[in-house]
């Protein structure tokens, strides 16, 4: 069976031509995908008439018409280059900025109407009101969940952002622009809750570096102040992990690329 058009040299330097010059990576897919097929039916149609496989394939190739041709037929159609490649600031100057902001909203939400039910749910399962040692316990759970929602998830979005802008080959300055934002800006976002052992004693806060200095504290106010120095830290340890994950990224794509070239040699 013919060799898929998209895994020959010639047709990845096609689809990276493509990929590079903003077109959407699923329109670049699909029509690799498109050519191939197209590719194979040729071939089997000069095979039919007699020609060998090597000769079929020159012949299949030169009917197809030369990589610049083909590439050109995706070029020319800018409604193909995806928002990402159009818009760059905004995905990756605002966009890290507003996913930062709901992503602490919406932990915040959810942890206020977890909150809200579980105390309900206590006293249905056991029949008893919540007391001192459920509210160590109701501590410890939302410790657990509130350093999830301020440690690991601005990880995790930089690693979407990586992985969104090394797949549609975006410039690496936008690409370290979106990462380092939300490494360095995740790390001053704090929530916090602790229960004092009786009903109604919860307390939770929110500590923002962004808005603390715009924020008048009082002693029932629901934002407390930043530790600037807590938060410098977690944005250079943000920095520290994304950079090592990236550089790991990097050599295993080059050593990757160095057996592709011992195989093709």
């Amino acid at each position: 069976m013919p060799q898929p058009r998209f895994e020959r040299p010639n047709f990845n330097r096609m689809a990276e031509r493509l990929l590079h010059a903003g077109i959407a990576p699923r329109h670049v897919r699909r029509y690799v995908r498109e050519l191939s097929d197209h590719f194979d039916d040729l071939v089997r149609e000069e095979t039919a008439g007699g020609a060998s496989r090597e000769l079929a394939e020159t012949r299949a190739l030169s009917r197809l018409g030369n990589d610049d041709d083909l590439a050109e037929a995706m070029l020319s159609r800018p409604e193909l280059r995806s928002l990402t490649a159009r818009y760059p600031w905004a995905v990756f100057g605002l966009g890290p900025v507003a996913l930062l902001a709901l992503s602490v909203v919406g932990a915040l939400y959810l942890e206020v109407w977890l909150l809200n039910q579980s105390g309900e749910i206590f006293t249905y399962m056991t029949g008893q009101p919540p007391g001192p040692v459920t509210a160590r316990l109701a501590t410890r759970i939302y410790t657990v969940y509130n350093t999830l929602a301020v440690y690991a998830v601005p990880l995790l979005f930089a690693w979407a952002f990586y992985w969104l802008g090394s797949r549609q080959r975006m410039r690496p300055a936008w690409i370290v622009t979106g990462v380092a934002l939300l490494c360095v800006l995740g790390g001053f976002q704090n929530l916090i809750f602790y229960d004092k052992g009786y009903v109604g004693g919860g307390m939770l806060l929110i500590e923002s570096g962004l808005v603390s200095p715009f924020v008048h504290f009082t002693a029932d106010s629901f934002f407390s102040p930043f530790p600037y120095a807590e938060g410098f830290a977690r944005a250079a340890m943000n920095l520290a992990v994304a950079g090592s994950v990236w550089w790991l990224s990097l050599r295993k794509r080059a050593s990757h690329a160095l057996e592709l070239s011992h195989t093709a040699n």
